[in-house]
């Protein structure tokens, strides 16, 4: 056997120290706690591990070459004192409960502990940093909680569940206000039931209905009179709540007892404390099991009406006009709880319909039985009536977020129509189909732009906005009134000749008439005259100011009828959103709320006439555009498409229609198509073809998957997919994008050929 030489033990001894470097390296970077390594001699940092950098926020290169008082987290006096014992030659150092400040500001708090040893002939200091935050703040909790409990001002009281009658409802906890109401003490009541409470007048069938709910493991609520230690009587607001284990078995329960022995006493002491019973805003009323009232103080006649005299020894359900089963259910929830709360319809006395919030509390006699009835009134009429404005604005957010689903159905629907436009005016190029296709092309446009109107009523967001020939607008609105309002309303239409052009949202403005004219037919049942112009018109800075608008040129649209007028008050109030004057279900009180929110969006003022008697008129400004032209006509030409080269275009849509219209047309202009019908069909086929298709049309709402999933998916197999996102609903821009180097662009159902075309190619040609 060859013996090693020198070289060899060196070498050894070099390939155990750096297995062992390797081993301490491993350890160090996998540590869980935060590792810092000084020089002993000049207390600079040499080294620190990932999960220390991670820990105060700092990294590595921030770290080293700095000395402990150099960095921010270490600045603490105590961390420093630390440092200078075990320079001094201490060679261990280590605190409990240390606070650090990371490099984001937050205070955690730490487990410091510090060591000298030898690495390589050195020696070093190591400081090994646990965070301990949230063990702290887990005991802390506790901590606070077991305080909080032991010092409320009510008793807590813990029962456990035992498996058989002599251990069950065993008491094992009371806090110190259990001992300061009852007077025993802590050890005086653990292991005893709490039965040892009740006395001679303590109400059995109230402790029935205690036993039976703990037997039944339910929660419950009673009032019960309990005695103290020196035999007085205290009465409890006991409120005994199930405690359940993990598995869901009831193993405790815990109960807080309010002493309420002052509160009863007070109710008893109602009839002689009137003098100060009167101050108070809300009514105050005693009465008897039977109804009659036997105290009635100075609020009550102010929210009622009635005064003292009028209501004391009367039936308060019959004084009142409350339903007697109601009043009824009131008595016997108050007579079997000792209280009773809830809101109740009632009249006053000059018949107006008022919402009370009632409060009842059952007042007992000495003996313990039932007595009679406080109960406290407010008034919420206005908030009630509030509250049912708020609940009418959730409808109309409802109603808003079913229109979303009706508009991209109808989107759906109008998009093929539109697309088959396109393609037939090249086929039927004579004057007659002509007319007949530009009819249903405008019928088409003018469906979008309700769809879109609707939507962005829903949303609130603002239509589009181009130049409008406020004319046209009217036109369309003759031919519908003349065939819609009775025929005893004569209409009389005037329009000066040249009227500027306003840049506006056409189907708002149209709305904004459409409403106008709806409330003055709704003011003349019996007929009378309707009379809308359109004039041009100057606001110099006087009257302009008067009607808080800025000076400058205007449209004056004007609707006037010979109804039934409004009162002064009434016409104060009709721009509030829900105020109406219709019977119900005849109307919604937003139709005047609406117009005047378009009105001001379009920076135009709305002002109204109207005596009692003598009808009403209603005047708009809208500020005329720039441009005082007429609009420009449509184009009745047949518009030169984009065609394509024989490019594969994968075309996914869930609607048969929308989809054999697309491929039909892109096919027609020179592309090839492949079909698929819902999004995890789409990636099939891309996935067979993705070589090929150089473009994808897709619908964003699908089955299965919808688009913006698909397109995930897409760009899995091929990174750089080229999408045309198509919605009938006005997503904007906010689409998500899926993949990084997709390109895509957005086109809003319903979509003309010429859209389709242009966009595709645009696409195609994009790099």
């Amino acid at each position: 056997m060859k013996v090693p030489g020198p070289a060899e033990d060196a070498a050894e001894v070099r390939r155990s120290f750096v297995e062992s470097e390797t081993k301490y390296r491993r350890l160090f970077e996998a540590a869980k706690d935060g590792i810092l390594i000084l020089d002993i001699d000049s207390g600079r940092i040499t080294d620190v591990n990932p999960f220390l950098c991670s820990l105060l926020g700092f990294t590595a290169e921030e770290m080293i070459g700095n000395t402990v008082g150099q960095m921010s987290p270490f600045k603490d006096t105590v961390v420093n004192q630390s440092m200078l014992k075990l320079l001094q030659g201490q060679g261990y150092v280590r605190y409990e409960n240390l606070p650090l400040e990371t490099k984001d500001g937050r205070r955690i708090a730490v487990e410091f502990v510090c060591n000298v040893y030898e690495a390589g002939g050195v020696n070093v200091i190591q400081c090994n940093i646990r965070d301990i935050t949230e063990r702290k703040r887990t005991e802390r909790q506790l901590q606070l909680m077991s305080s909080c409990v032991a010092n409320l001002n009510d008793i807590v009281l813990v029962t456990e569940t035992g498996h058989d009658a002599a251990s069950n409802d065993r008491i094992i906890l009371v806090n110190r206000a259990f001992e300061r109401i009852t007077g025993y003490q802590a050890d005086e009541a653990i292991g005893r039931k709490a039965s040892f409470l009740r006395g001679p007048k303590t109400n059995l069938s109230v402790v029935a209905e205690l036993d039976l709910a703990v037997a039944e493991r339910r929660p419950i609520r009673r009032q019960l009179l309990n005695y103290k230690k020196d035999g007085t009587e205290v009465w409890l607001d006991i409120d005994i709540v199930p405690v359940l284990d993990p598995s869901g078995e009831c193993t405790h329960f815990a109960a807080t007892e309010r002493d309420i022995t002052e509160e009863r006493k007070s109710a008893a002491r109602i009839v002689e404390q009137a003098a100060f019973l009167d101050k108070a805003r809300d009514a105050i009323v005693v009465r008897d099991l039977d109804g009659l009232l036997l105290y009635w103080n100075e609020g009550a006649e102010r929210i009622y009406g009635w005064n003292r005299h009028e209501a004391l020894g009367r039936n308060s359900g019959v004084l009142l006009e409350l339903d007697p089963r109601k009043l009824a259910e009131m008595n016997r929830r108050t007579v079997a709880d000792g209280e009773w709360d809830g809101k109740i319809p009632l009249v006053a006395k000059d018949g107006r319909m008022i919402q009370v919030e009632a409060r009842c509390t059952l007042i007992r006699d000495d003996d313990g039985q039932p007595k009679s009835i406080l109960e406290i009134g407010t008034d919420v009429t206005e908030r009630t009536r509030l509250e049912e404005q708020l609940m009418r604005v959730q409808r109309m957010e409802s109603i808003g977020t079913l229109a979303g689903g009706i508009a991209h159905d109808l989107n759906n629907i109008l998009a093929p129509i539109m697309m088959s436009i396109g393609i037939l005016k090249m086929r039927m190029l004579d004057d007659e189909s002509s007319e007949i296709l530009a009819t249903i092309d405008h019928s088409a446009k003018r469906g979008a732009d309700i769809v879109r109107q609707v939507l962005s009523f829903a949303r609130g967001v603002a239509g589009e906005r181009v130049e409008v020939q406020p004319r046209h607008i009217l036109k369309e609105l003759e031919g519908i009134i003349k065939d819609t309002f009775p025929k005893d309303i004569r209409l009389n239409f005037t329009v000066q000749g040249d009227i500027w052009t306003v840049l506006a949202d056409p189907t708002q403005v149209h709305q904004v008439l459409l409403n106008l004219c709806v409330n003055a037919r709704d003011a003349m049942p019996n007929g009378g005259v309707l009379g809308i112009s359109m004039k041009n018109c100057v606001l110099d800075e006087a009257y302009a100011a008067s009607m808080l608008a800025k000076p400058g040129r205007y449209v004056n649209m004007t609707v006037a009828d010979t109804g039934s007028g409004m009162e002064p008050a009434i016409r104060e109030r009709i721009f509030e959103p829900f105020f109406t004057t219709k019977p119900l279900n005849k109307g919604t009180g937003l139709g005047l709320s609406t117009v005047l929110a378009i009105v001001k969006g379009h920076a135009g003022v709305i002002n109204i006439y109207s005596e009692l008697g003598h009808g009403t008129t209603v005047n708009v400004y809208l500020p005329a555009s720039e441009e005082t032209t007429e609009a420009k006509p449509e184009d009745t030409q047949v518009p030169d498409y984009p065609r394509g080269n024989g490019e594969l275009v994968l075309v996914v849509d869930d609607e048969p229609a929308v989809l054999s219209i697309t491929t039909q047309t892109l096919e027609k202009f020179g592309y090839r198509t492949l079909k698929a019908t819902d999004g995890a069909y789409g990636v099939a086929v891309f996935a067979q073809n993705h070589g090929e298709i150089a473009l994808v049309v897709a619908d964003l709402m699908m089955p299965v998957m919808d688009g913006t999933a698909m397109v995930s998916a897409l760009t899995r197999i091929h990174p750089a997919v080229k999408v045309v996102m198509a919605s009938g609903l006005d997503r904007g821009n906010g689409t998500p994008t899926a993949g990084r180097g997709v390109l895509r662009r957005t086109l809003q159902k319903p979509f003309t050929t010429q859209a389709l075309l242009q966009t595709v190619r645009a696409l195609l040609d994009a790099d």
